[in-house]
């Protein structure tokens, strides 16, 4: 994973985009695609955000186990959460650091902290 993580982080700056090429939602999904390329995408099914939030967690349970917030994160864990109302997802570091990207903006390393409710799940 880390050789990986160490690929995405060349990524930094890679402006955000909403679709892939074949119609599916990428997103904020970006790193989670890039980590695991092999897992299948999915098309949005609303544009109802509260819609999506819960169909997207739906999505990552299919491959995905959740992990307790007690326990230590993997590179590669996916953190998901809602942050203005929006399905956000993103992929632990370490140290606390997250890769993400927003609506708008470019991929970017943050702080796991920012977010103030967050579930974790691990790839299967």
């Amino acid at each position: 994973m880390k050789e990986k993580i160490e690929k995405l982080l060349e990524q930094i700056g890679r402006p955000y985009e909403m679709f892939n090429e074949d119609g599916t939602y990428q997103g904020c999904f970006y790193p989670v695609q890039f980590l695991y390329p092999e897992k299948p995408r999915y098309k949005l099914r609303s544009l109802d955000d509260n819609k999506n939030y819960w169909y997207g967690i739906e999505k990552i349970k299919q491959h995905c186990f959740e992990i307790s917030p007690d326990d230590n994160y993997n590179p590669g864990d996916i953190i998901v959460t809602r942050f203005k109302d929006e399905l956000h997802v993103a992929v632990f570091w370490e140290f606390g650091k997250i890769i993400h990207v927003f609506r708008n903006h470019s991929l970017q390393v943050g702080r796991l902290k920012m977010f103030n409710d967050y579930k974790v799940f691990r790839v299967k």
